[in-house]
């Protein structure tokens, strides 16, 4: 399931989605790719040189992504609260998810881009 060749590997490992053999960020770790200088443009893939920026305004469709996987997280935060704590107000549950989310948000940005860009790029094993 998560073999090369796989869109699940490809996002998993952060590796270019076509060749699967070359970052896609520069590191690994999302909070420390807030670092990077590099103006929020991730460049090329090393090996096949597949520009990540397929067109002008490519990561505009990554906000969906990145939408729905802050919803998801909000739902699992929720869902644990009720589950858990029965008798925390709202409020306090809606401080938990703000801090929660803005935590996260390095996270939810990384898996987005890599998402998105695998959606329309397909692995080549010939590359």
């Amino acid at each position: 399931m998560f073999t090369k060749g796989t869109k699940a590997y490809s996002i998993l490992n952060n590796v270019c989605p076509r060749c699967q053999s070359s970052k896609f960020w520069p590191r690994n770790n999302p909070y420390t790719n807030i670092f990077v200088k590099n103006n929020g443009d991730l460049g090329s893939c090393k090996s096949c040189n597949l520009k990540f920026e397929i067109e002008l305004g490519f990561w505009y469709g990554a906000m969906y992504v990145s939408y729905a996987l802050s919803v998801s997280v909000f739902l699992i935060i929720w869902l644990a609260l009720s589950l858990f704590f029965n008798s925390i107000n709202v409020i306090n549950e809606i401080i938990i998810i703000s801090i929660s989310l803005i935590i996260i948000s390095p996270v939810v940005y990384f898996l987005s881009r890599l998402i998105w860009i695998n959606i329309f790029i397909s692995f080549n094993s010939k590359e």
